[in-house]
């Protein structure tokens, strides 16, 4: 698909150039003075290309300009085995990334793993649910009227398509869903869910002592890797390492795809620049190429015999 909106963008670059009849420095096709000359003398027929034709051919398949123009110019080959390293590349690299996009979501929901609660039990189930995170959702809207947690502040997308495997990685408020997140701070030690309280009891919505109820210790506990929860970043990846891993395989396959887009922008600039060279290539070609038209008859007269005999020729030039 991205080779056809390049072909297309190519295209219309060369309509534009075709129109532009104020260009005449590029299409001066004019017989220089000593060719105005040489022709009072002889008859010559000049066998000319189009040089717009040829750059239009040239930018919608790099090479087909100079073919037209003058097969034996070098650049007749050079384009389209650069136009075919082009394709590769990106292909190579495009299917790279396809590749490691599958790992990603494969890593995110798409196989189980066993993961082993605090209490030593073991539960199978994705790194990461949307269960889990509506469970922290729906109590974090209900927490507080005046805070950030409403409704729109949760637009998860409801399907395994690209925004939802780019939001879980990209916004730092769907952390919720990933296992290791949810069954250390929203959990008990039997991985069941524990609804926010407050610590010390008595606590309100402005006491930054509010805590997440779950099997974590209340102190910091840097073996762990942990701290208490009104210390806890979301968006700090020790909250969740799974999460951290999820975001490296991303930025992976994102890198692959850079990749190929490099390789697309070299497409459109060889397609222009065979455009330019067809100009090039025809012009050069103008100035030398000669031919007769056709079949041609002469009358000339010879000697034989010591006698003056007039003669009759054909001569067909191919």
């Amino acid at each position: 698909m991205r080779y056809i909106v390049l072909c297309l963008i190519t295209l219309s670059f060369a309509v534009s150039l075709f129109s532009q009849t104020t260009e005449d420095w590029l299409w001066d096709e004019s017989e220089s003075q000593e060719e105005k000359l040489e022709a009072d003398f002889i008859q010559v027929n000049y066998d000319k290309k189009d040089a717009r034709l040829a750059m239009l051919m040239s930018m919608l398949i790099p090479g087909a300009g100079q073919f037209y123009a003058d097969r034996s110019a070098i650049t007749t080959y050079i384009f389209p085995a650069i136009e075919i390293g082009m394709i590769a590349g990106y292909l190579y690299f495009e299917n790279k990334g396809n590749d490691k996009t599958k790992i990603y979501e494969r890593y995110a929901n798409k196989e189980d793993i066993v993961y082993t609660l605090p209490n030593g039990e073991q539960i199978t189930t994705p790194r990461y649910l949307r269960d889990r995170q509506r469970d922290v959702e729906n109590d974090l809207i209900a927490l507080n009227t005046v805070d950030i947690y409403e409704r729109s502040f949760f637009r998860l997308d409801p399907d395994d398509i690209q925004h939802f495997y780019e939001d879980i990685g990209k916004y730092s408020h769907y952390v919720f869903g990933w296992a290791d997140w949810y069954y250390t701070f929203a959990a008990n030690e039997q991985g069941e869910y524990v609804s926010p309280n407050w610590y010390p009891e008595g606590g309100n919505a402005g006491d930054p002592g509010w805590i997440w109820e779950g099997n974590y210790p209340i102190y910091d506990d840097p073996e762990r890797g942990f701290y208490t929860n009104q210390s806890v970043d979301k968006a700090d990846h020790r909250s969740s390492p799974m999460r951290k891993t999820y975001i490296d395989l991303r930025n992976d396959a994102k890198d692959e795809f850079s990749k190929a887009q490099i390789f697309t922008f070299g497409l459109a600039l060889n397609h222009i620049t065979a455009g330019l060279d067809a100009i090039r290539v025809t012009r050069k070609y103008n100035r030398s190429a000669i031919t007769d038209s056709g079949i041609r008859m002469k009358y000339y007269t010879s000697v034989r015999n010591d006698k003056l005999t007039p003669m009759l020729s054909l001569n067909w030039k191919f």
